[in-house]
């Protein structure tokens, strides 16, 4: 995106670590600018927030993509209730917070907001109870803020899209065939932001399928 000439600003709750990135950036010459924000944290949300409102009012799209995965492998039955606080705290409620402050300047300039999200139907091969919880969550943010837009007449566009497995940190960088890489995942998510169309309450799939939970399917 920002090799499209937009302005990036990389929230980040590790201040080392989204300086690295955002350097990263610069050097590709794209215009990249720091933002610290701890979904667990309430006071860093509300101070970007007002930074963001007093510095980058024309902002035009949040793009929802912080998360923490919990233990991936623990059975859900093992699951302590601290531990499942912990992630619905940021893949959740940190989430919803960020968007719903951010909400009056998105409107403003007819923004934006996209959450990245997972499959939540059943598998054999990806069952990370906490993880799926807090996504399915996520997914249901989506719709239901699309669908009170829409009622409100808000000039607001949301949705969700599903790049599938990427290796990151998130998973211990895991690698496959089934696996894209980090840069793959984001063209693939920049393709659907640019492709012109109007995706609002659209759950969509690395291969442009949009789920239909009405039915557990993709139409």
């Amino acid at each position: 995106m920002g090799k499209n000439g937009w302005t990036v600003l990389v929230g980040a709750r590790d201040e080392s670590r989204g300086i690295i990135a955002t350097n990263e950036l610069k050097l590709e010459g794209i215009d990249a600018i720091y933002v610290n924000i701890d979904l667990q944290n309430s006071e860093t949300i509300w101070t970007a927030v007002n930074t963001i409102k007093s510095q980058h009012p024309d902002l035009t799209m949040l793009i929802n993509n912080a998360a923490i995965p919990g233990d991936m492998r623990k059975p859900g039955y093992e699951f302590t209730l601290d531990e499942l606080r912990e992630v619905m705290e940021t893949n959740v409620f940190g989430t919803f917070d960020l968007t719903q402050q951010l909400l009056p300047t998105l409107e403003s300039n007819k923004g934006r907001i996209l959450n990245i999200s997972i499959p939540i139907g059943m598998s054999d091969f990806f069952n990370p109870f906490a993880y799926k919880m807090s996504k399915a969550s996520l997914n249901a943010m989506t719709q239901s803020l699309a669908q009170n837009f829409s009622q409100a007449e808000k000039t607001l566009e949301i949705f969700a899209i599903m790049p599938g497995g990427t290796t990151t940190d998130l998973n211990g960088n895991m690698t496959g065939d089934f696996m894209k890489t980090a840069p793959e995942a984001g063209k693939l998510i920049a393709d659907i932001i640019f492709d012109g169309k109007n995706h609002t309450s659209e759950i969509i799939n690395f291969n442009g399928k949009v789920a239909d939970y009405n039915h557990g399917l993709f139409s």
